[in-house]
């Protein structure tokens, strides 16, 4: 179950909110592969306005997710695939940035 946090100022939430559905499949489209197919609904995405920020770019992304060997050889791609997305589909996010942290996970959620 990956999650996403979207760090950005109030003046860009409208424009993201928006793209918002579409992000959500995006993302599960690009983190799925041959050890595990995401549904959308399996990635909680949300949007965070930090009250004081001195961030590298007007919206981060930071994405954690199980580290399956196929997403960890592709890290770079998945990242630059997502920044990409998020550049064309809603020019208002300003410069953006996305990390990927692979890690181990344990969660609450039963299937």
């Amino acid at each position: 179950m990956p999650s996403v946090n979207i760090y950005t100022n109030q003046n860009r939430v409208k424009s993201l909110e928006k793209i918002l559905p579409e992000l959500r499949d995006y993302t599960a489209q690009t983190l799925s592969g041959r050890e595990k197919k995401l549904a959308s609904d399996e990635i909680s995405l949300r949007v965070i306005v930090p009250e004081v920020a001195m961030q590298k770019a007007d919206t981060e992304m930071e994405i954690k997710a199980y580290q399956f060997q196929e997403r960890i050889d592709k890290q770079d791609d998945i990242c630059l695939s997502i920044q990409n997305y998020v550049q064309n589909k809603c020019p208002g996010a300003g410069s953006v940035y996305v990390w990927l942290v692979l890690s181990q996970l344990g969660h609450s959620a039963k299937d």
